[in-house]
């Protein structure tokens, strides 16, 4: 019995195997070499080389950061094949010199995915080999520095950039964007300060912007899920007296768009910049609308909410407001928001923490406002 389910498991199509090897750990898929000769040097072959936390358990644990590398560095030297998706991700992964030859020989091996997490020290800068990974889909980068070559024309085939704390020029983000004729997907995060951003993508359908800068263009009129979070405000963004920003440059090119989250700074600056009519305006169209509901107290002391009253809301299906401390702004918003909204289905309000007396009062009063729809739900999540 035993024979025959080894000459069972022996005699698996290599593509079995493979698809075996790839579910496992490469300390995992390294050990089956000595299972049969015909496990032997299948992991050499595998397409997918993932080097996370998982690979420093047991004993590579206590290996240093140079043994680490050069285990990883012999692993791609012993493999044999294409390489389409490479993940360093350790959890203590310093910028090193060593990461370029890594890269290199990822680089040469038809990469279509790529992900590099540094954890600690400077930025790292990313050799100009990765730059000639045409056939790239999926970039992810944190903590690493996007310079270029003058050669470079764009990822062709990319469709997901994913960006955080990625030291980045603003033109080379919108030139990034701009040259990659497929992208669906673009997610950048950081703490960099940026005057203007411009982000052109016609096939977008998903973008999500974290970080500092003091205006935001964007052409992508096929987006449907947009999540747009401002840092800071404009007394820390080095604006001049008077000068006003424009945020609502965002919500002119967004026609389609279903998921729909502004955080408070973006909503002040709407606000102050007089532009809020716009934030109704969008706010007609998407599925779902999330904001900081401080926002909210500023755009009522701004604007009448009665200008708006006979404005419907017919798309808004979906809404989660944080932080609400039962103002009389945000109070009247919401009262506006159900009274127009003939689609809507559920309104999450997340309470500040306050008292148990005042969390009543202010759910027993919300519970009482009359609602366009009859199937709106109000949840208060914790």
């Amino acid at each position: 019995m035993g024979g025959s389910t080894s000459d069972i498991i022996n005699n698996l199509p290599r593509n079995v195997l493979e698809g075996i090897l790839v579910c496992l750990t490469i300390q995992d898929a390294v050990r089956t070499n000595v299972l049969s000769r015909n496990w032997r040097y299948i992991w050499t072959t595998l397409p997918k080389l993932v080097f996370d936390d998982n690979f420093c358990r047991g004993s590579v644990i206590r290996a240093t950061s140079d043994k680490l590398m050069m285990t990883i560095y012999k692993v791609l030297l012993l493999h044999h094949g294409p390489i389409l998706k490479f993940t360093l991700t350790l959890a203590n992964l310093e910028s090193c010199p060593e990461i370029n030859q890594l890269t290199f020989l990822v680089s040469n091996n038809g990469i279509r995915e790529f992900t590099l997490h540094v954890r600690k020290g400077e930025p790292y800068r990313l050799p100009s080999t990765l730059f000639s990974c045409l056939r790239l889909e999926y970039l992810n980068l944190s903590s690493c520095v996007f310079k270029p070559p003058p050669s470079f024309k764009g990822f062709t085939m990319l469709l997901s950039p994913e960006l955080y704390e990625v030291v980045i020029a603003g033109d080379v983000l919108s030139s990034l964007a701009s040259s990659c004729p497929l992208l669906e997907r673009l997610t950048f995060s950081s703490s960099n300060s940026f005057d203007y951003l411009e982000i052109v993508a016609p096939n977008l359908k998903y973008f999500s912007c974290q970080g500092l800068f003091k205006s935001i263009c964007v052409r992508i009129p096929h987006v449907e899920d947009v999540t747009v979070v401002m840092k800071a405000y404009r007394n820390q963004l080095g604006f001049n007296e008077g000068e006003i920003s424009n945020p609502v440059m965002l919500l002119c090119n967004i026609p389609v768009v279903e998921f729909l989250v502004l955080n408070y700074h973006y909503v002040k600056c709407m606000a102050e910049s007089g532009t809020i009519p716009f934030f109704f305006f969008v706010l007609s169209k998407p599925q779902a609308f999330h904001s900081a509901a401080a926002a909210i107290d500023l755009v009522v002391e701004l604007f009448d909410l009665q200008d708006w009253s006979d404005s419907s809301l017919n798309k808004l299906v979906f809404m989660v407001m944080k932080e609400v401390s039962g103002t009389k702004a945000e109070m009247e918003f919401i009262k506006l928001l159900l009274a127009e909204s003939p689609m809507l289905q559920s309104i999450k309000i997340k309470l500040k923490s306050m008292e148990v007396a005042e969390e009543l009062r202010i759910v027993k009063k919300l519970m009482g406002y009359q609602r366009a729809s009859v199937h709106a739900v109000i949840t208060f999540p914790k």
